[in-house]
């Protein structure tokens, strides 16, 4: 199980270098090869993006309907305590409050690893960052 970040999800929306790569991979999220958790603060900053580049109401309805036929997506709502224990880590770290928040969730959830190409991520302790390209088959 890994935790998924808003950049790959951005590169295939927004048609950018590493499309093909994030598409292979949600790919296999969508059909359940692959498991993934998607925190709410990481689709909302989808969904911001997606708006600020002026696209319209309907791809990004369309996109939140899609992520129904993701077999192998968990939603996960975060709460004020994980919210709290975020705001730790910034303190701890260098890191944004929105990587903070998915490193956070990527040690209470225990997960394999975070899928992004933050390199921000890299050098945190107790956390491994992948990039869809490199993860085992």
């Amino acid at each position: 199980m890994y935790l998924t970040d808003a950049n790959i999800f951005l590169e295939l929306l927004l048609d950018q270098e590493k499309a093909d790569e994030c598409e292979g991979f949600l790919e296999d999220v969508r059909r359940g090869r692959r498991e993934t958790y998607l925190a709410d603060l990481t689709l909302d900053s989808v969904l911001i993006v997606m708006d600020n580049k002026g696209l319209k109401s309907s791809v990004l309805r369309d996109f939140l309907l899609s992520l129904s036929a993701y077999k192998g997506l968990r939603y996960y709502a975060l709460s004020i305590l994980d919210r709290l224990h975020a705001s730790r880590v910034v303190g701890e770290t260098d890191l944004d409050y929105e990587d903070s928040v998915l490193v956070h969730l990527a040690r209470k959830l225990q997960v394999e690893g975070i899928i992004s190409f933050d390199k921000d991520l890299d050098g945190v302790k107790g956390i491994r960052r992948f990039e869809p390209s490199n993860l085992s088959n």
